[in-house]
């Protein structure tokens, strides 16, 4: 039986920040390094084995050392197999220095990146920072990274530097099971982590008398040396699963849903974000940082070859194929460009700009789609600068909206996103899925807020991990724009009912936070758009399709897993059953309130309680048509650099 893959699914790692609902905080902890028992101020998680501590200079150093106050000695402790461990020197992660450590093999690497915004940070100039004696493999199997971090203590910028009189905030990251790219490299990109958090450190408690003593110690030290080294293996163990030759395991063991079966195809690949398929079958992938990448596959769905076809290091997300098949658009935070494409040759060409002006440092991923029923028409997705993004209940700040332009009419040079097209649907928090229905409809589906609340009479309550509901939303034609209102950033969906206290809520009635004589409930009710479907909470799903056989009627939505939930959720592919009218447009086979529970997983972690040490982590979904029998969906997941694809091989969905 020869099957054609028949659409795909990506993923990348991202941020899995937990939900605190206590302060965290660093204590004192003493270490044998050597032959010194050194005492530092300390942040450890107890269940994960993995601590953060520092060590400050009470006073400068002695006539004749170099060094100043402006400095620390940091120490990085975590079980071998975790990734890599990082903190930020501001507690959050935009605009201030973040300390990133790792083993390659036997030697410690350090390196200290900032960013401006939720995207990959780079190397900072400015910090610099030495591997202390003492780093290395422990005896019981633990990675030790000491380090000295010199002028890390101001900044420009974010915090503006830590507070070595008092306490101070600090953050800290990790990845749970995978090294960077190149792990020899100290400025080599980076999986993005599976834990963050933040928490407070009393800077003065961290100072020693004894700093200069201790530092000039750890610099006569050895490195450590490495203990044998054990062998473990991996399997993918999920019922069903296939492989093809030459492809990597996937690093997490996952299900596939019954009737369902599944293989790795591809590795190798580089912070991939988005897919499409070319006319003659090969599969071209947007990996961030490095551009747009061609890959053919064979009979089986199998990869025999891999070139690149756009090196632009710029390129972060969006990516599509006009149904012509010979024009590609892909984006950065900024601008979306076309390309003239041939697919015999998998060659680009004529780089032309289309829209500009889209950048804010909130949410920096664009998604393009261009519309199947007519492909004059662009549509282009720019999420919200931040969780809420007051300014955007105004259409012309260009954010928080999905906004549709007429590619005829593009001069040379461009548009500018905020001023030009037209608005498909704004007070769409951050729809970074979008899909398109048999009759032509356009249907988003919806990050929505995170750290949710409910304040009455003054009285605030927490309410985020159950609310608010993911939703999906009809925008219509993009030939005849409506200007949806979703609701953001006032209203927002309610998932769980019984934890308002204040009124009777049912699953997809509208709230207000913190209501109000204008802003209320029923303000939401009378002006927002209702959605057609609602998703678990913090489940950030980033893309959905149609079934594309004849008999296939459901929606397939990709969820990226939850930050800001503990215990966390979604990591996982799902299946909305729905219908299609006469004419085409699809809707769900329930009612919106009972959709909560309509859905189905397809493939799931085996344990998503465990996802901060690492687990698959979907992105992107395609639908298309089989050579045989079967669904019409195949999806392939990218994660730590491979892409996993599954089928309907016993037609029963």
């Amino acid at each position: 039986m020869l099957w054609r893959p028949l659409g795909l699914l990506l993923a990348s790692l991202s941020f899995v920040g937990l939900a605190q609902s206590q302060t965290l905080a660093a204590t004192e902890w003493c270490d044998e390094v050597g032959e010194n028992n050194i005492c530092w101020q300390r942040y450890y998680d107890e269940e994960l084995e993995i601590g953060w501590g520092y060590l400050f200079p009470q006073g400068g150093p002695p006539t004749g050392t170099a060094g100043d106050t402006n400095e620390f000695i940091g120490i990085l402790i975590a079980p071998a197999a975790v990734g890599w461990i990082g903190n930020s020197l501001g507690g959050g992660m935009r605009s201030n220095p973040l300390v990133v450590g790792w083993m390659n093999g036997s030697s410690a690497v350090v390196s200290v990146r900032r960013t401006e915004s939720y995207s990959p940070p780079q190397p900072m100039r400015g910090p610099a920072t030495t591997i202390l004696g003492g780093s290395g493999i422990t005896s019981t199997r633990h990675q030790r990274i000491i380090y000295r971090c010199r002028n890390c203590t101001t900044w420009t910028g974010g915090s503006g530097g830590i507070n070595l009189d008092g306490n101070s905030t600090f953050g800290f990251a990790l990845h749970g099971s995978l090294k960077p790219n190149q792990p020899a490299n100290a400025s080599s990109s980076l999986y993005l982590h599976t834990l963050a958090g933040e928490h407070q450190l009393n800077v003065e408690s961290a100072k020693s008398a004894q700093y200069w003593d201790i530092l000039q110690d750890l610099q006569g030290l050895p490195m450590l040396t490495a203990p044998a080294s054990t062998t473990t293996t991996s399997s993918t163990g999920s019922a069903g699963s296939l492989s093809c030759p030459g492809a990597p395991a996937p690093s997490y063991t996952m299900n596939v849903a019954q009737g369902w079966k599944g293989a790795p195809v591809l590795g190798g690949l580089t912070g991939p974000r988005s897919l499409s398929m070319d006319d003659r079958g090969h599969l071209l992938v947007l990996e961030r940082g490095k551009g747009v990448t061609a890959h053919t596959l064979d009979e089986n769905g199998c990869v025999v070859n891999s070139t690149v076809v756009i090196e632009d290091t710029s390129l972060n997300h969006g990516l599509d194929l006009a149904p012509s098949g010979d024009k590609l658009i892909a984006s950065s935070a900024d601008i979306a460009w076309s390309w003239n494409y041939d697919s015999a040759s998998m060659d680009a060409t004529n780089k032309t700009t289309l829209i500009t002006g889209m950048n804010n440092p909130g949410h920096t991923t664009r998604t393009l789609w261009i519309s199947r029923k007519d492909p004059n028409y662009l549509l282009v997705s720019v999420g919200s600068d931040g969780n809420i993004d007051g300014p955007s209940i105004r259409e012309e700040t260009g954010r928080a909206q999905i906004r549709v332009f007429d590619m005829r009419r593009i001069p040379s040079g461009g548009l500018a996103y905020s001023s030009s097209g037209e608005v498909m649907g704004y007070g769409l928090r951050n729809d970074v899925g979008i899909a398109e229905d048999r009759n032509g409809t356009i249907h988003s589906v919806e990050n929505s807020l995170d750290n949710a609340y409910r304040t009455i009479d003054g009285d605030r309550k927490d309410i985020h991990t159950n609310n608010p509901a993911e939703k999906v939303y009809k925008l219509g034609d993009p030939t005849k724009p409506t200007g949806l209102f979703g609701g953001y950033p006032y209203c927002y969906t309610v998932w769980e009912g019984e934890d308002f206290d204040d009124t009777d809520m049912r699953p997809g009635d509208w709230f207000v936070q913190a209501p109000n004589s204008t802003i209320n409930d029923d303000w939401c009710s009378e002006n927002s758009a209702n959605p057609t479907v609602l998703l678990p909470p913090h489940t950030a799903p980033l893309d959905m399709k149609f079934g594309a056989h004849e008999n296939d009627t459901n929606l397939y939505v990709s969820l990226h897993g939850s930050w800001n939930r503990d215990p966390p959720q979604g990591y996982k592919v799902v299946v909305v059953p729905g219908n299609f009218s006469r004419w085409g447009e699809w809707s769900p086979s329930v009612n919106l309130s009972a959709t909560k529970t309509s859905y189905e997983d397809l493939l799931t972690n085996r344990n998503e309680a465990e996802c901060q040490n690492g687990c698959f982590r979907p992105r992107r979904v395609r639908g298309g048509v089989p050579a045989s029998k079967g669904s019409g969906i195949t999806t392939i997941e990218f994660y730590e650099h491979w892409y996993y694809k599954v089928w309907d091989w016993d037609c029963n969905l």
